[in-house]
């Protein structure tokens, strides 16, 4: 409470143009956060949090106090939905794009036929960033109606957005000649709109130099590109990070095997130097510098920056609450604690492994065998216990056994059934 006090004291100062207040403030609310081991239970606190650390581009930090706000308004499809909204937007942006997709889905379920036409606008846009990939027909029809609620509702800015996103849709199909045609549109509404930031007209020029790039134009595409960098160089960051990978694409489509490396090397420094990197963004960047250093016969070196984007790809997102648990069909009477231990165990446990990932194994494994659901957890001095109810507790318990023997966190875990008025406990490894 007292960190989300200090955070809406620093929402106030900044209102006031009162930046040296506003500094101080945040800064001893985060000091308090980072001596915290998880979110409160208190909605208010939690949402208050949450939407500080989302602005402050926290996503890491954030995510934990999305989730945790989701898990106490799960029930209230009123409540939970634009929560489900900023959980699914951390996700995406720190680039766990699938679980993202699936919970901006879920939103924009909750969200269609309630009077949030903007809420519904930018969970459309999310979900298209997340999917642009994987799925881009559904993006373009999921960027188009975001576009078509911003323009209708005076929101030009955001609609140029979308259009922006249309635009790299168009160019990644070699469609060019339409891209080009939405990046004017874009140019224009840019033009127009005094609040237009630096990095949306830094983005712009690079996505057009882009195209230009895919049409061997390079002497506009460098053209566009220099003036992208001119425009991003100060401010740095991620959008700075991506000019510096055009400007790699750029010399590498021209044959210059040497520039490019250098580029990517520069782009892949930026991204990494980000406190909540998108991963499969910096994926994507060592990606590029190895078939760059592939391209100069360096294979070892390639080979060991695939290894790094592999390994961040295989990173597993931390779970997010069901909005809606599936109802247990039979009365939900046999109830499994599991206390792991919090101490005892050699330090590379802990290193290696997170109850985050823990519970999400359990979820998927609950959800493919439908014996019950997990209802989270309490810290205690030198445990973690978790709830998990079903009707019946040993069927329950026989479900989540290979998770949890297989996972490192689990050893020496003690277990209890409750059946009723019959309880049963025993250590894990005795199972």
């Amino acid at each position: 409470m007292k960190a989300a006090a200090h955070f809406a004291a620093s929402t106030c100062h900044a209102a006031c143009g009162q930046t040296g207040a506003m500094a101080k403030r945040a800064a001893k609310a985060m000091a308090i956060l980072k001596s915290l081991t998880e979110p409160s239970r208190t909605l208010e606190s939690v949402d208050v949090i949450a939407d500080a650390l989302m602005n402050r581009n926290e996503h890491r930090r954030a995510l934990p106090y999305c989730q945790q706000a989701v898990a106490l308004t799960r029930r209230d499809p009123a409540a939970v939905r634009g929560r489900l909204w900023r959980t699914g937007r951390g996700l995406a942006r720190l680039g766990f794009s699938a679980e993202a997709a699936v919970v901006l889905r879920e939103a924009i379920d909750l969200i269609r036929g309630s009077d949030s036409d903007l809420l519904l606008a930018y969970a459309l846009l999310d979900l298209g960033n997340a999917i642009l990939r994987s799925h881009p027909d559904d993006a373009s029809s999921a960027f188009r109606e975001a576009a078509d609620i911003f323009v209708a509702k005076d929101h030009s800015n955001q609609a140029a957005t979308a259009w922006l996103n249309l635009g790299v849709l168009a160019s990644r199909a070699n469609r060019l000649e339409e891209a080009l045609a939405w990046y004017e549109k874009v140019r224009e509404a840019r033009e127009r709109d005094p609040k237009a930031t630096t990095t949306q007209r830094g983005n712009l020029h690079n996505n057009i130099a882009n195209v230009y790039r895919r049409q061997r134009d390079f002497a506009r595409a460098r053209a566009e590109a220099d003036r992208a960098l001119d425009i991003l160089t100060p401010n740095g960051g991620e959008f700075l990070a991506h000019a510096l990978g055009t400007q790699g694409d750029i010399c590498r489509d021209a044959g210059e095997k040497e520039a490019a490396l250098a580029w990517f090397g520069r782009a892949r420094a930026v991204m990494e130097a980000l406190p909540n990197a998108n991963r499969e963004k910096l994926a994507e960047k060592l990606s590029n510098e190895a078939d760059a250093l592939d391209a100069l016969d360096r294979a070892a070196e390639a080979d060991a920056l695939r290894a790094r984007a592999a390994a961040l790809l295989q990173t597993e997102a931390p779970p997010t609450p069901r909005a809606a648990p599936k109802p247990v069909k039979r009365k939900s009477n046999g109830t499994v604690l599991v206390t792991l231990d919090g101490i005892g165990l050699p330090a590379e446990v802990y290193a290696q492994c997170d109850l985050h990932t823990l519970e999400r194994r359990l979820e998927r494994r609950l959800d493919e065998t439908d014996t019950g659901e997990l209802d989270g957890h309490e810290h205690g001095p030198e445990n973690v216990q978790l709830f998990l109810y079903g009707p019946n507790a040993r069927a329950l318990f026989d479900a989540i056994r290979p998770v949890l023997t297989d996972y490192p966190l689990c050893r020496g875990a003690d277990i209890e059934l409750r059946q009723g008025r019959k309880v049963e406990r025993f250590p894990l490894s005795a199972a």
